[in-house]
């Protein structure tokens, strides 16, 4: 398991670097995998320094609600400019303790992108699940697990499969796709 709590400061330099567009999920991408319509509120699970929260941000008229359990990323996010649409909130997605902060079937739906190989696949599944709102989704975008897209990214022996992923997936959502994203990264959406 890694260890998802610990903050890393050289991390932040990465987390920015505008070539993530290139290696990991491009805007095209990212909108695309979204499909919003442009009133949408987001739960963006695991945001880290903000820079795809900002991108999502861009796409909705909608809350964007910013979940990173580790508080230096959030100053560092905070420091950095959050758009207005962005509430950021401290907490933990491997237990999602949100309830005060949003209550059941509070947004259109839930995205997280490269932590689900930092929280060993542990997302609290029945709480996004909870929080989304009737026919809600939820995209996991991840690195690949295949010698292919070992050249880039986390180690390979803490990385997960898309299939694994969807796998995980189906005991809370009814519809599930999968589908690899260039070079590295695969996605995989699912619906309630």
């Amino acid at each position: 398991m890694n260890d998802h709590a610990a903050f890393h400061p050289e991390r932040l330099h990465r987390l920015n670097d505008t070539r993530r567009l290139e290696t990991q999920v491009s805007e095209a991408d990212l909108a695309r995998l979204l499909a919003l319509h442009g009133d949408e509120d987001v739960l963006d699970l695991g945001s880290g320094t903000g820079f795809y929260t900002d991108r999502i941000a861009a796409l909705t008229t909608g809350t964007v609600y910013a979940v990173e359990l580790q508080p230096e990323m959030i100053d560092h996010y905070r420091e950095r400019g959050v758009p207005a649409n962005v509430r950021l909130l401290r907490g933990d997605i491997t237990a999602l303790p949100l309830t005060t902060a949003l209550p059941p079937a509070s947004v259109d739906m839930a995205c997280t992108i490269a932590t689900w190989h930092e929280i060993d696949g542990r997302l609290d599944l029945p709480g996004v699940a909870k929080l989304l709102r009737p026919h809600g989704r939820l995209i996991v975008i991840d690195w690949r697990n295949d010698p292919e897209s070992w050249e880039s990214g986390p180690p390979k022996d803490i990385r997960f499969s898309k299939e694994q992923v969807a796998g995980a997936l189906t005991s809370h959502f009814a519809h599930t796709h999968a589908e690899d994203l260039g070079r590295f990264m695969f996605a995989v959406t699912a619906r309630r």
